[in-house]
């Protein structure tokens, strides 16, 4: 995802060039790798491969008593405080709405983007992963309605059977906006895009029910559940991450395709600017056509990614089920294993994002100051500088991209040991806990290089 760059006078250049709009991903920032693109991808290939061979040493139900989740207590309820903060949520939404189609054209200029991707999309989603179920308090598509349309019985009814397969066709073609739109940064049109989904989302609470309809079409509060399931504190439980995401959650088969969804288009959306990938398309990185002539291209290459990564996941998954002598579904298979790509994919959205939010935030702070570009300086922070520099210091640069690299390797590790302990919950012998495992010991090994590829690997656009 990092561009190599050579020099520090040309690492600050570039830097001060490419500070980028508000959805610049991290790869837009200039970045200086220290060390040998083969070293570090050894070293994190070695560490998961460790991993790998320190499970196969242990014995089955070991792992179970090492790292047994502790109770601190017995939980208690907010009440019903969080509606508050679903409606303050709702109306910041109609603000920032407001903004994107009255305010300043300039993405680095209006907080409707700035907010949306750089607060929600960056800093929300990593905080919903890790520390607590922020969604529930910011959720902005339940607050108004609950104001406008109180609890009734809904019209209509969604089908159980559909589970989240319509959150799944909404995030694909959320996940196709943000990465093949010619202008997904647009305020206006991003503005536009927000209200069309929210008048979406409002129209299908009334018919469908708030429950059903957030629960199993509504993608971004399917995505913000899912995700939550990782966190290290569990309501009363405390763990190491992920051990607690079978506990009292069924999943199904559009649990999986959701996960694989996210992973793939995360993938994707660090491959899709490399120069590897637009020599593959036949475009010269040097004479980046812009998003506009790239739109077929990336959308194909997206939705294949995400075929062609259920498709290798689906066969690793199989090779296992085929070895052990039990009898393994491999539907049920499939579908465990799948929640275990969890800590991949949100490892990699930190790892994606991390440099673009550290030079974002500083452009949301500041403009905070002035949100309709009327000349004003509230707070004073009209005068505060964004900053850059950062990403030309050895020192610093070494501890964002040793930050980067080893939030990647230990989200590999931990998917790791959540497939280990998953193989464990579906056969009861040694053998067949290690050959379930074989397929996707492998593929998690090559994904853990080819995401350290994409940390490396120099962006033409």
């Amino acid at each position: 995802m990092k561009p190599i760059v050579k020099s520090f006078p040309a690492a600050f250049v570039f830097a001060t060039l490419a500070a980028g709009p508000a959805f610049a991903h991290a790869a837009d920032q200039g970045f200086l790798l220290l060390l040998p693109t083969t070293a570090y991808i050894a070293g994190g290939t070695v560490t998961v491969a460790a991993t790998i061979l320190l499970l196969v040493c242990l014995r089955p139900g070991q792992i179970e008593t090492i790292l047994r989740p502790v109770t601190l207590s017995s939980g208690h309820s907010d009440g019903h405080w969080h509606h508050w903060g679903q409606i303050v949520a709702s109306l910041c939404l109609v603000l920032l709405i407001l903004i994107g189609l009255r305010g300043p054209t300039d993405p680095q200029a209006n907080l409707m983007p700035l907010v949306l991707w750089t607060i929600w999309w960056m800093l929300l989603f990593m905080v919903q992963a890790l520390i607590f179920n922020v969604w529930k308090w910011v959720n902005p598509w339940p607050g108004l309605h609950r104001l406008m349309v109180p609890d009734h019985n809904a019209p209509l009814k969604l089908p159980k059977r559909l589970s989240i397969w319509p959150a799944v066709i909404l995030m694909a073609a959320f996940q196709g906006f943000v990465l093949a739109d010619a202008a997904p940064n647009d305020p206006g049109r991003l503005a536009s895009f927000a209200l069309g989904y929210w008048g979406f989302t409002l129209l299908g609470m009334t018919l469908f029910g708030r429950s059903s309809w957030l629960g199993q079409v509504e993608c971004f509060s399917v995505l913000f559940a899912l995700i939550g399931t990782i966190r290290v504190a569990c309501g009363s439980a405390f763990g190491l991450p992920g051990w607690q995401v079978f506990d009292g959650n069924r999943f199904n088969l559009s649990h999986a395709a959701f996960v694989l969804v996210i992973l793939a288009s995360g993938s994707f959306d660090g491959l899709y600017e490399t120069f590897w990938w637009l020599a593959q398309i036949g475009v010269n990185p040097l004479e980046y056509p812009g998003r506009t002539a790239m739109i077929w291209p990336t959308t194909l290459g997206l939705y294949s990614s995400m075929l062609l990564l259920t498709c290798i996941f689906a066969f690793a998954v199989f090779l296992g089920t085929v070895l052990v002598r039990e009898a393994v579904s491999f539907k049920t298979a499939f579908i465990h294993f799948s929640i275990t790509l969890l800590p991949i994919a949100i490892g990699y959205h930190f790892a994606h994002y991390l440099v673009s939010f550290l030079v974002q935030i500083q452009v949301v702070i500041a403009t905070l100051s002035d949100p309709f570009a009327l000349g004003w300086n509230l707070f004073g922070l009209g005068s505060r500088p964004v900053r850059v520099g950062f990403l030309t210091v050895p020192a610093t640069v070494k501890i964002v991209w040793l930050t980067q690299a080893g939030v990647v390797v230990l989200s590999h590790v931990l998917a790791v040991i959540m497939c280990h302990r998953t193989a464990e919950a579906l056969c009861t012998s040694r053998r067949d806990i290690l050959l379930l495992q074989l397929g996707l010991s492998i593929l998690m090994i090559f994904y853990t290089i080819f995401g350290l590829w994409l940390l490396a690997s120099p962006r033409g656009a």
